[in-house]
């Protein structure tokens, strides 16, 4: 009997090992980041496959960017993958075989791509290869099994907080925070029903910073940060679950000099890498 004519529960035998397949592929890439692709590189791929994309490291301004062309399901994003920048596409299923463009667009006021597929600033090409019937009719199924795409961003534990809308960080109920800003801020307040209160943003012209407590009753989950008044998420974090010893011994708003000195280093240290580091990073458009 052909393999192609087993059929499980209405999924061929063929549809079932393709998903596998695809499957367990993605989750070994995700360990490993994918070559750096320089402009005019040619990616082999198949239609229904899941690619990342990683920007080459020398172009950090990159990070938010979306990739788009005509052959992918839905635009791609380029986040921080510390320590790589990479964005995930799916090739759709009825794509021809051939060559295909793939670009580079910046973020419109909507939160998509600022234009089509068309529009984007070129990058890279897709070598999109042909196959059988049987792989082409098990292809929808393919990318129907696919994990949602992980929008939250891993950077080095070495940079400010936040780096971007995406930049989840973890602490613990009862810890200091340093929210940190270069392009806004100053006398401006921050509100997230995770901190004691509304922390206000000080400092110099070339970096804003605030101490933020979090609550010691935060229930362990992903909060949102804005500006007080504004609807964009400015930020997220995460607050770790943590035993009822530690949540007993926690406390609101701690004013003691150990406190006070970690939280005026930090500044510190965000205050002199600021003036290095403020060129290569770029506002992004609506968190999505």
């Amino acid at each position: 009997m052909a393999t192609a004519g087993m059929r499980v529960g209405g999924v061929t035998v063929t549809a079932l090992l393709l998903m596998m397949t695809a499957t367990s592929a993605f989750a070994a890439q995700a360990a490993d980041p994918p070559a750096e692709l320089f402009d005019g590189a040619e990616v082999p791929a198949r239609p229904g496959e899941r690619l990342r994309l990683r920007s080459p490291s020398y172009l950090p301004g990159w990070i938010g960017d979306h990739v788009v062309s005509k052959v992918f399901v839905r635009p791609g994003t380029l986040r921080m993958r510390d320590p790589a920048i990479t964005a995930e596409a799916v090739v759709a299923c009825d794509t021809p075989p051939g060559v295909y463009q793939v670009g580079r667009t910046g973020t419109g006021p909507d939160g998509e791509p600022d234009g089509g597929p068309d529009d984007g600033a070129p990058w890279v090409t897709v070598k999109v290869v042909d196959i059988d019937e049987a792989e082409r009719a098990a292809c929808p199924a393919k990318v129907a099994a696919y994990p949602p795409e992980e929008v939250e961003e891993r950077w080095p534990a070495d940079e400010w907080w936040p780096q971007s809308p995406w930049d989840v960080r973890t602490f613990q109920p009862g810890e200091t925070v340093t929210p940190t800003e270069t392009l806004r801020g100053y006398d401006e307040a921050l509100t997230s029903r995770g901190f004691t209160g509304r922390p206000v943003m000080r400092g110099t012209k070339a970096v804003v910073t605030a101490t933020a407590t979090i609550r010691c009753d935060a229930e362990p989950g992903l909060y949102e940060v804005r500006w007080v008044g504004a609807d964009e998420v400015w930020a997220r974090y995460r607050v770790a679950a943590v035993d009822d010893a530690t949540r007993a011994s926690c406390q609101d708003g701690r004013t003691d000099w150990s406190a006070w000195l970690i939280g005026g280093a930090a500044a510190a240290l965000a205050a002199a890498g600021a003036g290095a580091r403020v060129l290569a990073r770029r506002r992004r458009g609506p968190a999505r």
